[in-house]
C-alpha cells in the first residue's frame, strides 16, 4: 500500500517523499496497475547525482523494484551508468520527450516543481529472456513517440485461460 492509501494526506506523502530525497539523495516511486504490474521511477538521481532519472514498466513492482534499486547503488558507487554500462542484456533508452509530462512522472513534476525535460528520464529494458514469447511484444516502451505506449492488447486472466497450453492439443 502507498501513504496515501494508508490515510496521509497528499501533503503528508510529498513530504515523506521529500525526507527520503534528502537524507538518501533518492528515492523510489511505484504506480501499480490493476494486474500486479506497473511502473517504477527515481525521483533525485538528476539533482544528487547528476545522473538521469530511471524508469521501468511492465513488470511486477518487486522485480522493477530490485532492478532499479541496484542500478542505483552502482550510480552512487561508481559513477553515471554510462561510463560503468549496465549490467549485460539490460538496455538503457531515453525516454521521449512527449511521455515526459503527464501521468507517467507527475510525482517527479510535484516534487521537483518542473517538468522532465528531454534526456532527463531513461527507461530501463530488461534482456531478452526475461519474457515469454507472448509477453515480450507486449512490453510498451516509452523511447518511441505517441499519444499513450502501448502495444496489442494484453490478453484477460479469462482469455489465456480459454487458450490451449504448449504442447496439448485443443
Amino acid at each position: 500500500m502507498c501513504l496515501q492509501c494508508d490515510g496521509y494526506s497528499h501533503a503528508a506523502v510529498l513530504q515523506a517523499l521529500d525526507l527520503r530525497i534528502r537524507v538518501n539523495g533518492w528515492t523510489l516511486l511505484r504506480v501499480q496497475d490493476d494486474d500486479g504490474t506497473g511502473w517504477c521511477y527515481t525521483v533525485g538521481l538528476l539533482e544528487h547525482f547528476g545522473h538521469p532519472e530511471l524508469c521501468i514498466i511492465d513488470v511486477e513492482l518487486d522485480v522493477g523494484a530490485q532492478v532499479i534499486s541496484g542500478l542505483v547503488k552502482g550510480i552512487v558507487a561508481r559513477g553515471p551508468l554510462a561510463a560503468v554500462h549496465p549490467p549485460a542484456g539490460f538496455e538503457l533508452v531515453e525516454v521521449h520527450r512527449n511521455h515526459l509530462r503527464g501521468e507517467w512522472f507527475a510525482m517527479w513534476s510535484e516534487l521537483q516543481g518542473s517538468s522532465l525535460q528531454s534526456g532527463q528520464m531513461l527507461q530501463v529494458l530488461l534482456p531478452n529472456g526475461s519474457y515469454c514469447e507472448c509477453h515480450a511484444p507486449l512490453v510498451r516502451r516509452l523511447d518511441v513517440p505517441g499519444p499513450t505506449p502501448s502495444g496489442p492488447r494484453r490478453p484477460s486472466r479469462k482469455e489465456r485461460r480459454r487458450r490451449p497450453r504448449r504442447g496439448h492439443a485443443a
